[in-house]
């Protein structure tokens, strides 16, 4: 049953349409690194200092967080809203099984599909030097996907509106409250990601601007995880169809 859900998962995510726009937003960072190249950018910003910006401004803030959005608020939301979520609660499946496969193929998906392009551009800024900020980069994008997608799991399984309050949460709580409030850092995905990425790429701390070291980072992001998971878990043992605001 799980390999079934599984793949009826994955196939329902990767459709057409959606898997294309997600490549398009996927290939920004590369178009802005192949100008980057090709404008001869050497030594202002040097490559390093560019590429992280690539990783920081593109990819973790924005290209991960919205492919993640469409899956995570895709994976069960969809079903839910079309109804057909009936046929899965009334099979003999623990509520929690459902919840992690959901999770798990949203964030496999979002990592397939942006972890190449934003790879491909940082090997056309670097060229084959500073290798460890490619390690680096995987290790952020595998863990946002993972903290990002039981996040809107979860929120798919409380509301209706789960894509336009994930769009707020991702623009406004991850893109601007952390930098008006230091403490919120605890509670931003985008700083998990970066410190994940300083603790691996081993480069100076400044060149990638993490609030949070990458234990302390990697350890949050654990907990808000099996955190959210659970409250998904719980949601979904107490849904009724049509229940949702």
């Amino acid at each position: 049953m799980t390999r079934a859900l599984l793949t009826l998962t994955a196939r329902q995510l990767l459709g057409r349409r959606r898997s294309l726009f997600i490549v398009l937003l996927a290939l920004i960072p590369v178009l802005v690194a192949a100008v980057y190249r090709l404008a001869g950018g050497q030594t202002d910003p040097l490559p390093i200092e560019f590429a992280a910006g690539i990783l920081d401004t593109l990819v973790i803030a924005a290209v991960l967080p919205l492919t993640a959005l469409v899956f995570g608020t895709s994976a069960l939301g969809a079903e839910i809203e079309d109804g057909t979520a009936v046929y899965l609660l009334t099979k003999p499946v623990a509520r929690w099984r459902i919840v992690l496969v959901k999770i798990a193929v949203a964030a496999g998906a979002t990592i397939a599909l942006i972890l190449p392009p934003a790879v491909l551009a940082s090997v056309i800024v670097l060229g084959g030097d500073e290798a460890a900020l490619t390690p680096a980069l995987a290790g952020a994008v595998a863990v946002g996907a993972v903290v990002y997608c039981a996040l809107f799991v979860a929120l798919s399984v409380r509301t209706s509106r789960a894509l336009l309050i994930g769009l707020a949460y991702v623009l406004i709580w991850e893109g601007i409250v952390p930098s008006i409030f230091d403490v919120t850092r605890w509670i931003s995905v985008r700083q998990y990601m970066l410190g994940t990425a300083d603790l691996i790429s081993g480069a100076p701390r400044d060149v990638l601007a993490a609030d949070l070291g990458g234990g302390p980072a990697l350890i949050a992001a654990a907990c808000l995880t099996v955190l959210t998971a659970f409250a998904a878990t719980r949601l979904l043992q107490r849904f009724e169809i049509g229940q949702r605001l």
